[in-house]
């Protein structure tokens, strides 16, 4: 191995060791540093939000047999599929007051199956993170149900209770624990949502909506990370009943379990040479690579090959044989 001199030694040598020896260059370009901070992720989820709401200023007429209806000052005027795309009923009454307004209590409840699908930029320093991400979800209204007079009142199914949600956030993490090859990061997601397909855009305004989440990560290498992240996410919207002046207030919070992956671009360029089979990171030249021999979702020690960390006495059929090899 040869030995490195300083540049006062090379200065008092007489053999002239620069047309010998390559100065190698530590460390990759500026340019794939910053870009390996960053991490792109893709991930799909369940979902399951909750409809609340309370129907304050209204009262429920209810025909035999159809889905209930709201009414303010006269059944005259009857307000129908009030969850998101409420429209007007004036054709004769034949049904009776279920509840009238300003009943206590007035309100229904149900649920919606949700399935996201998003995708994530983030930038990483020390234990911090920041970034943002886009999805795009599936969201099946369920039957609501009335929280009183259960009696009296029947279930509401809205018409074409099947859409999608679009969302874009920002988002800010720390990683606070790690227990053996997981790393446990909490994050807070900050963003803005849209109601589409099934919801007229015209009554409907949504709220910002905050998403609490805890990001479960494990390397499968120094580039690709698999993850689960648990969430809850705090959102809602009126919807506002024409003719009226009134609307109604939707709580729709959420739970999510959410899987997927990140990648980011690998510090050292790949190694040119294909006969070339260094399992850490090393030099041709003056110039440092990474091993083309380890797969991009298998762990690797840069400093040392792992790429069989398991003897091949521990394999398969050799486990019970008293000669593996």
């Amino acid at each position: 191995m040869p030995i490195a001199l300083s540049a006062q030694d090379q200065g008092k040598s007489t053999i002239p060791l620069d047309h010998f020896y390559a100065t190698p260059r530590h460390g990759s370009d500026i340019f794939r540093r910053a870009l390996h901070n960053f991490h792109v992720g893709v991930y799909i989820g369940y979902g399951n939000t909750f409809f609340k709401n309370q129907l304050n200023g209204f009262g429920i007429y209810q025909t035999p047999g159809k889905l209930p209806e709201l009414f303010t000052t006269s059944t005259a005027v009857r307000y129908t599929n009030w969850v998101n795309n409420a429209g007007i009923d004036s054709s004769a009454a034949g049904g009776n007051i279920a509840a009238n307004p300003g009943t206590s209590g007035l309100g229904f409840k149900g649920h919606a199956l949700n399935i996201p699908l998003a995708g994530t930029v983030h930038y990483e320093f020390n234990r911090y993170r920041i970034g943002g991400g886009y999805s795009y979800e599936l969201m099946s209204i369920g039957t609501l149900h009335a929280a009183t007079l259960t009696e009296k009142i029947s279930n509401m199914t809205p018409s074409s209770a099947t859409g999608f949600v679009r969302k874009y956030w920002g988002m800010l993490g720390v990683s606070f624990y790690r227990w053996n090859n997981y790393l446990f990061t909490g994050d807070l997601q900050v963003g803005t949502y849209k109601l589409k397909t099934n919801y007229n855009a015209a009554q409907v305004t949504p709220s910002t909506y905050i998403n609490l989440g805890v990001t479960v990560e494990r390397d499968l290498s120094e580039y690709l990370k698999v993850f689960v992240r648990p969430a809850y996410e705090i959102k809602s919207y009126n919807l506002a009943v024409p003719t009226s002046g009134k609307s109604i207030h939707y709580g729709i919070n959420a739970v999510y379990v959410n899987v997927g992956f990140t990648y980011s671009i690998p510090e050292l360029p790949r190694c040119f040479l294909k006969e070339c089979h260094a399992q850490i990171n090393h030099a041709h030249g003056n110039k440092e690579y990474r091993s083309r021999r380890h797969a991009i979702y298998k762990k690797q020690n840069p400093g040392y090959g792992e790429n069989n960390p398991t003897l091949i006495k521990y394999k398969g059929k050799n486990k019970n044989k008293i000669n593996p090899y």
